[in-house]
């Protein structure tokens, strides 16, 4: 074996494990890209209504809105209509975008750290990130071939959960049609 064939050999065998992590570092990778696209934002010193209209691009980027609009809907969303589920969707990404604005309004040197090491669980991925000391936690799913957030744990609370909870009286009341209004309301951007 010459020492070129050795050393391609070598490489091969060294990419061997890289291509069987390559599936967690994935979701990973897909968190460090969304936030870089958070930062982005943050840096471009916008008024509220201007980062609210980013911040969407982003969400319907990095999230999986029908799936967390049907997991917040709950029970409702089996029945609801499909004009009424695109309603639900499209309100539930504006309202992710206007609470993205409100939390993220400049930016002053943060540093968003994603662990490398993806916790897997059975088709989920599940992401840590570090920002000023504060973990957060991104669970994933797979959707139209892409990781996506379908959820966001901070201090052990499930942004989803809360969500739901807030919701669950609204929808049970009005259906999705009452919980599209509901978050118009909340998410009036002045």
């Amino acid at each position: 074996m010459t020492y070129k064939t050795r050393i391609a050999a070598a490489l091969a065998l060294m990419a061997i494990p890289a291509a069987a992590q390559a599936e967690p570092g994935d979701s990973a990778g897909r968190i460090g890209a969304y936030n870089d696209a958070v930062i982005a934002i943050m840096k471009a010193k916008l008024p509220l209504p201007a980062r609210a209209e980013r911040f969407e691009t982003v969400v319907k980027a990095y999230y999986d809105m029908p799936g967390i609009a049907a997991l917040v809907a709950g029970p409702a969303w089996a029945s609801a209509s499909a004009a009424d589920k695109s309603a639900a969707i499209g309100a539930l990404t504006r309202h992710s975008a206007v609470s993205l604005a409100r939390n993220f309004t400049s930016y002053s040197g943060e540093k968003f750290i994603v662990d490398p090491k993806v916790i897997e669980r059975g088709p989920e991925r599940v992401v840590k990130v570090t920002i000023a000391g504060t973990p957060l936690f991104y669970r994933m799913r797979q959707s139209a071939g892409q990781w996506k957030i379908v959820d966001v744990i901070s201090s052990g609370v499930s942004n989803l959960a809360l969500q739901r909870a807030d919701l669950a009286t609204t929808v049970a009341k009005g259906g999705l049609p009452a919980m599209v209004k509901r978050l118009g309301q909340l998410d009036a951007v002045k």
